[in-house]
């Protein structure tokens, strides 16, 4: 069976070939859930958010508890390369991601300025605040 160059490499649902995992787009929007978004490299992609890794910080270390990426590009390339090519290429792209393609110290000083963030807030929300009319001696 003689595969085309095209039908050997992952694709999304919108067309765009992804030959390398440096190719997808990754974004690092939902700090609270320590989720890094990855995106279809097309912008005008319209499932746009193909998966994510998601981590906790260990130290200053992060470690990882869930990296995947969503069915409809999952069943999409199933369908294109056969279930176990695809899933053995979609786990190695991920594998490149999480070890080559993010910026792993820009992470945690982000996510280390989002626990401050929360922690401030929870603070803030616990705080006894003066009732109506109650005056406070300064």
């Amino acid at each position: 069976m003689i595969v085309s160059e095209e039908s050997a490499h992952i694709q999304c649902v919108c067309g765009r070939v992804i030959k390398d995992p440096s190719e997808y787009k990754v974004v690092y929007i939902k700090k609270e859930n320590r989720e890094i978004d990855i995106l279809c490299p097309n912008d005008t992609c319209y499932l746009r958010e193909l998966g994510f890794i998601q981590f906790t910080l260990e130290g200053d270390k992060p470690k990882i508890t869930k990296a995947t990426f969503y069915s409809p590009f999952v069943t999409w390339n199933a369908a294109r390369l056969g279930k176990d090519r695809a899933n053995e290429i979609l786990k190695q792209h991920l594998q490149t991601l999480i070890k080559r393609h993010i910026d792993w110290n820009k992470i945690v000083e982000e996510t280390k300025k989002q626990i401050e963030r929360e922690k401030a807030a929870a603070a803030a929300a616990s705080s006894p605040t003066p009732s109506e009319g109650e005056i406070s001696e300064v």
